[in-house]
């Protein structure tokens, strides 16, 4: 009765469509079997259809007879199991139709403010009904005064889709229209399309020239439009060193692109909202990549590389960015590749900060043939097929290497007509399709970073490059000062602007720690929920696609109230041990919210690629809780080697602390990072991460001290190696802060004094 007094919306009498809440699984059949028709179902729940008064009927004759009792010559109530699992019966609402994000902008938004939607309906698996239901909808959206710019139905696919605008005030009101399934808010694109496909220099912000004591980056590339308005003010220099490439003007458009996201970043805040901008550093170009965006045949390109990386380094640069690899010899074994080991020893010989590109692949090199169900299966073939690894220079170990995630969610909004048959690849957050995938030599952690690449879309069964689903950056073609391309080319420099901004920070930091802190700027992403698997098989899954996470500038150069960085460089001697004392603030033991501690080491061993151990030491780091500094050094030096499992467990699931060495080895009182030390120590870039959810005891978590160690492989016995290490304690923010109180203990960004060393086996 209360389903049948609902009111008309938007003009449009309701559909008989309600919610089955379940106590208990229950198969779809029996809802078939009890006349309703079944749209759509979850272990909680299920969305079903009245049709006329004659389904409901029969639903309600099968409830009477489950509660008249148990019949003659029956042992039971007919139907118990069925009706015992319906906790209620309800009408399908707003809320149940309008995402979590789009419940947050309506709430924030003014109620005039027109909104960017995807609109999905429901299948009734019946065209003459899908055709009419979407009618429906064109009335309701013209009603609530907004617009439909393209509708779709597949008969297929029993999929129906609406790209809809309409006001924030009356999106309530509109998804009360029972033919919805969902509504979910898209965001606008960021230019318009004169000023992406016509901007002229009327129209560009004023750019200001960088700041005197900016950082200085190399760019080694296709060479630079140095005349480009968003560019040539940062030029310092823009060269060719090989003979085949006549100056260091870019011919391709590739290294222009680079150029702009290094310099500005996102470029569209930059066109769309400023009057001014400012380079974040000064750019030293060299052009490697001729108009072909190839090297030259005539020259080893491995050698045009390093020269390139030797004298930008010769010009003051301290950080490089490569976005540039060897499509032929994606890494396959364990072994390093020829260019990543000239990197490696040119990076630790100059004390550089190396920011390289995975790669790019396709999805018909992976996947075949292109189906609908690829938008969302391709991550599955992307880590299985054999020829997706990271390209050469990517492979570097003191690299860090970047890989290509997608942020765009619909394609179109640049088009003169707005389709919605345009898919995208992914959803935010998810790996890009053109990324390449890890691990790197002996296993290590590749890419260890990423960042926006941008994706594809599949329309009519065709593979499509879309400007909403791409990256824009600077572009000097005629007519043209923007552009949009995709691949992990330009995701690339988005990172090396974060180093840069640690340098201009803190310009004494070293390298090491520089890459330190950009590694613990990484947020923790939320892709691994989508993968199939057990926990530990997802969390290794992500990894190998996504690497420690996205990195962000204002987490890698600052602190704040509830997330305080600390930080120390050191030189440790082989096999040698140093051990810090970690303050933990007294909001760790109060109760409410999460709190966690992210730790990043970064080191440069020397390299062999002759050796299958590749690096010459391997450094560790562990983090023990609740006992003295003597009992952690008596720990420490019970440790032998360096393939021990010193935290209990490869990724596998349990508490914070360690159980597999309970009997009192050197894990006893570890505590278990994500993730685990087995996985992260293979490389020379290292993040680990705990989160707890509940408060801390006192007892069992003061003191904390955190021991970081380095194993020799083949180097000399005396020789030392340098490390950065940074750490942040982190609070979520309803909570008490954290940085008053431990800025009474220490500065804001700290070298933690180093408690003891320890120098040699015989010595532990």
């Amino acid at each position: 009765m209360r389903h049948q007094a609902r009111p008309a919306v938007l003009g449009v009498d309701p559909r008989l469509v309600m919610v089955i809440e379940l106590g208990a699984p229950v198969a779809s059949d029996e809802f078939r079997r009890a006349g309703l028709q079944v749209l759509d179902a979850a272990d909680k729940a299920v969305v079903v259809a009245f049709a006329d008064d004659p389904q409901m009927a029969g639903f309600l004759q099968r409830l009477d007879e489950c509660a008249g009792g148990i019949p003659p010559g029956h042992a039971s109530e007919p139907y118990a199991a069925f009706v015992d699992a319906i906790d209620a019966v309800r009408a399908l609402g707003p809320d149940d139709r309008i995402t979590e994000a789009l419940g947050e902008i309506v709430a924030e938004a003014a109620p005039d403010s027109e909104l960017r939607l995807d609109v999905e309906l429901w299948h009734p698996d019946d065209r003459a009904l899908a055709d009419a239901w979407t009618d429906l909808l064109r009335d309701a959206v013209a009603a609530a005064g907004g617009r439909i710019t393209d509708a779709y139905t597949s008969d297929q696919a029993g999929v129906i889709l609406a790209r809809v605008y309409a006001p924030a005030g009356r999106i309530r009101e509109l998804a009360a229209l029972d033919v919805i399934a969902r509504l979910d808010v898209l965001p606008r694109p960021a230019l318009t399309p004169p000023q992406l496909f016509a901007l002229d220099l009327d129209h560009l912000p004023t750019v200001d020239p960088p700041s005197p004591t900016a950082p200085i980056v190399g760019l080694i590339d296709s060479g630079i439009a140095s005349g480009h308005p968003l560019i040539g003010p940062a030029v310092l220099a823009a060269e060719a060193l090989s003979p085949d490439i006549t100056d260091g003007e870019d011919r391709n458009g590739h290294g222009t692109m680079v150029a702009g996201l290094l310099l500005h970043g996102p470029i569209e805040p930059v066109i769309s909202g400023g009057v001014r901008a400012r380079p974040i550093c000064k750019l030293l170009s060299v052009a490697v990549l001729n108009e072909d965006s190839l090297f030259p045949d005539e020259h080893l390109w491995e050698r045009d590389l390093i020269e390139a990386v030797e004298w930008c380094a010769s010009q003051g640069a301290r950080i490089i960015n490569l976005s540039v690899g060897d499509s032929r010899h994606p890494l396959r074994t364990p072994r390093q590749l020829p260019a990543a080991a000239l990197i490696d020893e040119a990076a630790r010989r100059l004390g550089l900060v190396v920011i390289i590109a995975a790669g790019n692949t396709h999805p018909t090199d992976y996947l075949g043939t292109i189906q609908p169900h690829s938008l969302v299966g391709y991550p599955a073939a992307l880590l299985t097929d054999a020829a997706t690894g990271v390209l050469d220079p990517g492979t570097a170990a003191l690299a860090l290497t970047v890989g290509g995630i997608t942020d765009a969610a619909a394609a179109g909004g640049y088009a003169s007509r707005e389709t919605v048959t345009r898919r995208p690849f992914g959803r935010p957050g998810w790996p890009s399709p053109v990324t390449r995938r890890g691990p790197g030599v002996s296993a290590s952690v590749k890419p260890e970073l990423v960042e926006r690449a941008g994706t594809l879309g599949l329309e009519s069964g065709r593979l499509v490059k879309d400007p909403e689903l791409s990256v824009i950056s600077s572009l000097l073609r005629p007519g043209r000062l923007l552009g949009f391309e995709i691949g992990t080319s330009f995701a690339a420099p988005l990172v090396t602007r974060v180093a840069a901004a640690v340098q201009a920070r803190y310009p004494d930091f070293g390298p090491n720690l520089i890459r330190a802190l950009v590694l613990l700027s990484a947020d923790r992403n939320a892709f691994e929920a989508q993968i199939d698997g057990t926990p530990a098989v997802r969390r290794n899954r992500a990894r190998q696609l996504l690497g420690y996470g996205r990195p962000s500038i204002a987490r890698a150069a600052e602190s704040t109230s509830h997330r305080v960085t600390l930080i120390a460089e050191g030189v440790i001697p082989m096999n040698g041990v140093h051990i810090y004392e970690i303050p933990i603030p007294s909001s760790f033991f109060q109760r409410g919210g999460r709190r966690g501690i992210d730790i990043a080491l970064a080191f440069d061993p020397r390299t062999r690629p002759s050796r299958l151990d590749y690096t010459s030491s391997k450094m560790e780091f562990l983090l023990y809780r609740g006992i003295p500094l003597d009992q952690v050094i008596e720990l420490v030096a019970r440790i032998e080697g360096e393939d021990i499992d010193l935290e209990g467990g490869d990724d596998i699931d349990g508490s914070e602390t360690s159980t597999a060495t309970a009997s009192g080895g050197p894990g006893s009182q570890a505590v278990k990072l994500q993730p685990s030390n087995t996985i992260r120590s293979r490389g020379a870039n290292q993040l680990g991460r705990v989160e707890f959810a509940q408060k801390l005891d006192p007892m069992r978590h003061a003191p904390t001290f955190l021991a970081v160690r380095n194993v020799n492989r083949w180097d000399d016995t005396t020789a030392t190696q340098n490390y950065g290490l940074a750490m942040a304690l982190w609070r979520t923010e309803a909570q008490l802060e954290l940085y008053a109180e431990l800025q009474a203990q220490l500065e804001v960004v700290l070298e933690v004094p180093i408690q003891v060393e320890l120098e040699g086996e015989s010595q532990l």
